[in-house]
């Protein structure tokens, strides 16, 4: 669905998918943090970018790393900040608490409850669904 590619369901047209893959596949390793967040964006500041970037703790030096070089929950808060930027309006979160220091939850947490869109959410992390506005809960277990 994500990548519009899934036979029987369907996104409006104009509608923007954001997708946070837990295997980040969706990233560059080859890209600096600074390239992968401006990529495919148009019209964005670098002052915005930067202040955006900076409510993931994504500071300076780390802009300039590649994606490579990041730990796997450096390039989750970088993939979360990169989907601030591009707001997409349906946003398909596969267990975005993986890879991540438990300190790095409540910015996550923060960020989808300033989220205006519908969101599909993943995760077998009950503590962190908590923190989020959820208006409607399918649970797949009953």
């Amino acid at each position: 669905m994500a990548l519009g590619k899934s036979r029987g369901a369907s996104v409006s047209p104009g509608v923007l998918v954001g997708y946070y893959r837990q295997d980040f596949a969706t990233l560059d390793t080859e890209d600096t943090v600074y390239h992968a967040l401006e990529k495919g964006i148009e019209g964005l500041s670098e002052e915005h970018l930067r202040s955006v970037a900076s409510g993931f703790l994504i500071g300076h030096d780390l802009m300039k790393k590649t994606i490579g070089s990041l730990s796997e929950g450096q390039k989750g808060l970088v993939m979360f900040a990169r989907l601030v930027l591009q707001k997409p309006g349906l946003l398909i979160l596969d267990e975005p608490t993986n890879h991540m220091n438990f300190r790095h939850l409540p910015v996550i947490a923060s960020a989808l409850n300033k989220y205006e869109g519908a969101m599909i959410l993943v995760s077998h992390v009950p503590e962190f669904v908590q923190q989020i506005r959820i208006d409607e809960v399918l649970d797949l277990e009953k």
